[in-house]
């Protein structure tokens, strides 16, 4: 899947290296250049950050893959001086100074920036996020693109989820407690589009490699809820569905509500892949099986 569309991805700096996102993309991308670099905190700090040290142009970087943030939904409402430092001024300051050194950067943003009361939502419906978290992603967006003249890409992910067991992810995180002889709680109406972390890096190469300047849902069309996600888990791994809670979204306890179906339609991004590949993404079915059958005893 990657493999074949390594060729395509421009020498890309990888900022916020250590996260989950992060750390796949830089084993990937890295495969194509075998030099390139990925960054930390410790690298770059967005509070302050400066992007000298990294020496881009002279290395030859083209594009910047911008994955660094404060993620936390409840730190992002409880600490809104710190998380708006980090995930708006620092992140546009970096944006600026990538542009003014002529990289590309690609911003990865949130279907959080919608407030989910709708769902179905269009790579360009009118942003409404109900969180700080969500507010914050869509602010960046908002100016973006006058920092960078347009040339610039985001990408919009929902939840992205791998195939490894153990690496708490959340059809992983289901399968364990399934595993376990827990009772997995799964709200019926908290809808979205899960996304196998395979197909979001395969998608961003495809769209960096052709150079586009779009704001895009990077996501599969197929809408589920977690009740749904968890009743075909415990069905793969023959547990009986009395440990699969179904329960409605206001009935968890957060300190920050969350925005309930949040599915986006990826309608410009299927016209992007129907003119230049015929890639497809991986079925959530497959992946429930895959991980289900990783935890099955």
């Amino acid at each position: 899947m990657v493999m074949t569309l390594r060729h395509l991805v421009p020498k890309t700096v990888i900022i916020g290296a250590g996260g989950f996102i992060g750390k796949h993309f830089l084993n990937a991308y890295r495969q194509t250049h075998s030099d390139l670099i990925g960054t930390t905190r410790a690298e770059l700090d967005l509070l302050n950050p400066d992007i000298r040290a990294l020496r881009l142009s002279e290395n030859h970087y083209k594009e910047a893959l911008i994955l660094a943030a404060i993620p936390n939904i409840d730190r992002c409402e409880q600490e809104k001086g710190l998380s708006t430092k980090v995930n708006v001024t620092g992140t546009l300051q970096l944006i600026r100074q990538l542009a003014d050194e002529g990289i590309k950067p690609v911003f990865t943003s949130s279907d959080y920036v919608f407030g989910g009361n709708a769902g179905n939502y269009k790579d360009d419906a009118p942003l409404c996020p109900n969180t700080e978290y969500g507010r914050q992603k869509a602010e960046v967006e908002s100016k973006i693109g006058e920092i960078t003249n347009g040339n610039h890409l985001i990408i919009r992910l929902s939840k992205v989820y791998s195939h490894v067991k153990g690496d708490a992810t959340m059809i992983d995180e289901m399968a364990s407690c399934l595993a376990q002889g827990k009772t997995v709680k799964a709200a019926y109406d908290q809808v979205f589009c899960p996304t196998f972390i395979d197909d979001v890096i395969a998608v961003t190469a495809i769209l960096q490699g052709n150079g586009i300047t779009r704001t895009v849902n990077l996501c599969p069309s197929k809408r589920v809820s977690r009740y749904d996600i968890a009743k075909a888990l415990a069905e793969k791994m023959g547990i009986d569905k009395v440990h699969v809670d179904k329960i409605s979204l206001d009935d968890m306890v957060f300190r920050v509500k969350r925005p309930k179906d949040t599915s986006m339609r990826n309608d410009r991004l299927t016209g992007i892949l129907a003119r230049l590949t015929n890639y497809h993404f991986t079925d959530i079915s497959e992946s429930i099986g895959i991980v289900g059958g990783n935890w099955k005893k």
